[in-house]
């Protein structure tokens, strides 16, 4: 499927969005998509389209600022969570994720690190190069490589019972 990328491979991807790259909601479930995620405004995003294909969606917007401004850390930290929820309460029924942003780097980038912390614990660093090896061009939005190390490292430092 033309400009989605694998992070778990059947589970969990990624994708420049509608607005950008318009998609065919067809196409994405005859894939093996079942639920989206918009980390965007969701820009171009039909949920009756989903619907009637019987997908799920959820808009959760990241911090759209490149640069980032005062503000963009506590923004993601609080959305951050909230979307995680959603892609693993998808996932645990068995529905594929597919998640977006405009461009599907930045912040689709963010999340998809977070996810990897916490479903496996790893480090900012290591789940960076983790989403870089799925999609190159990740987090390279001007003062995003610092934003994501910020928010992941905060994030990171919570202890499960503050989710």
């Amino acid at each position: 499927m033309k400009h989605v990328f694998w992070l778990v491979p059947g589970a969990l991807a990624g994708r420049t969005g509608p607005d950008r790259h318009p998609w065919d909601a067809g196409e994405l479930r005859s894939s093996g998509i079942g639920a989206v995620l918009s980390v965007n405004d969701g820009a171009a995003c039909h949920v009756e389209d989903f619907t009637a294909l019987g997908m799920r969606y959820r808009c959760i917007p990241l911090s759209e600022n490149a640069p980032p401004r005062d503000g963009d850390i506590e923004h993601c930290l609080d959305a951050l969570p909230r979307a995680y929820a959603y892609v693993r309460g998808e996932m645990d029924r068995q529905r594929a994720v597919l998640v977006h942003c405009r461009s599907g780097k930045d912040r689709t980038g963010l999340f998809m690190c977070y996810f990897l912390i916490r479903e496996s614990g790893i480090s900012a660093e290591s789940a960076i190069a983790a989403v870089r090896r799925a999609r190159p061009i990740a987090l390279s939005a001007e003062g995003w490589q610092d934003l994501a190390a910020a928010v992941l490292e905060a994030a990171s430092r919570r202890t499960v019972a503050e989710y």
